[in-house]
């Protein structure tokens, strides 16, 4: 967040006031000067002398008048219009301060700086260690900072209705699950100039838990902590479909059946493999590093039919699950039977993108149930 464009009227207005009253003065030390001499050089007449003195009066008023007159008028026009710059300076920054998407925030931390400050200068241990053992502490710290603007945005975040309800409430957002990043910022404070960025728990005036991501950028002059800009950006949603990523993919490298994803391209080369799991190494004894960015036909060969895999093209073609079962090869070249489901995965513009097939390797199951075709073969025989 920059700093807010500010005209200084006292400053101006001492400026200004100098250059008239300067200006004033030398003409007037000029017309006095000069006026008495050309009257004594050329006017020998008491009488019309002292007439003349009393015309000369009133014409100097009337001439320092006209031009007080244009010097105000010209001052008067320069202060307008660097008002009226500053105005619409601040217009413009009102509107980008509260117009932005993310959350911005004004903090005063002058007086946070200073017990930080203070606090490294009488302490001889390290100031990280002893903010841990001082919890307490840490909350009353917390309570130091000042909050002296919010933006739109951060109403809306936090499920406020006025800014008023966000002024001094810092203490009352920030949960106990987030004190260690608060802790690591004292630290930052503390330390050189430049930017800290941690994500923390907060709580929203009606009591929901989000997760926020915040910038502070400190100030290298002292001065600067009596304003300093904060960005919060809500990552809840990001953060939650993250651990729904990590679940599922604990759970496909969990599961007993291979699992294989391949980019939607069905014109050859075809689609090129993208992720396996685990129990697709144990079945075809390809490690993940040798099949991503493969095509699957690694895995037919001679015995693969033709017409399984041309079905399965014509039905994904048309955003069908296929279901199908053909011979494959392990790496070693060996066979087995793989039964495999494959099904389309769409974005949110509901394109393909991406085929996901579930594999089983069932030349077991074949096994058995060539030995049962025989055994009741030898039964109907008898």
């Amino acid at each position: 967040m920059t700093e807010r464009p500010t005209f200084s009227y006292p400053s101006e207005a001492r400026t200004l006031a100098f250059r008239i009253t300067v200006i004033y003065a030398t003409a007037g030390a000029a017309w006095i000067l000069f006026s008495d001499e050309l009257l004594a050089l050329f006017v020998t007449d008491p009488a019309a002398s002292v007439r003349l003195q009393t015309a000369k009066g009133w014409l100097f008023i009337a001439l320092t008048a006209i031009l007080l007159f244009q010097l105000l008028k010209r001052s008067l026009s320069e202060v307008v219009r660097a008002a009226r710059a500053a105005g619409a300076s601040e217009d413009r920054f009102q509107l980008l301060f509260h117009g932005v998407p993310v959350s911005l925030w004004e903090l005063d931390l002058s007086t946070l700086k200073d017990e930080i400050d203070y606090l490294k200068m009488i302490e001889k241990r390290n100031l990280e260690t002893y903010l841990t053992e001082q919890p307490g502490y840490l909350r009353q710290l917390l309570a130091t900072i000042r909050v002296l603007a919010v933006n739109e945005t951060t109403l809306s975040l936090f499920e406020a209705k006025g800014e008023e309800e966000l002024l001094g409430a810092l203490d009352r957002l920030v949960t106990p699950d987030s004190m260690p990043v608060f802790r690591s910022a004292l630290v930052a404070l503390a330390g050189e100039p430049g930017e800290f960025r941690a994500e923390f728990y907060a709580l929203t005036l009606a009591g929901e838990c989000k997760t926020l991501l915040a910038t502070v950028s400190i100030p290298a002059e002292r001065e600067k902590f009596d304003a300093v800009p904060v960005c919060l950006m809500d990552v809840t949603e990001r953060k939650q479909a993250d651990e729904r990523l990590r679940l599922l993919e604990s759970a496909i490298e969990q599961t007993s059946e291979a699992v294989t994803i391949t980019t939607a391209d069905l014109d050859l080369p075809g689609p090129r493999i993208v992720f396996v799991n685990q129990a697709f190494t144990r079945m075809t004894g390809y490690e993940a590093a040798e099949v991503v960015g493969q095509t699957p036909r690694i895995l037919q060969g001679p015995k693969t039919e033709r017409e399984v895999l041309d079905r399965m093209k014509r039905e994904l073609f048309h955003r069908q699950s296929f279901r199908g079962e053909t011979v494959n090869y392990r790496k070693d070249g060996s066979e087995f039977v793989m039964e495999w489901f494959v099904t389309p995965i769409v974005n949110r513009d509901f394109e393909v993108t991406h085929f996901v097939a579930i594999q089983r390797d069932v030349t077991e199951r074949h096994r058995e149930e060539e030995r049962l075709r025989q055994r009741l073969a030898a039964f109907e025989t008898e």
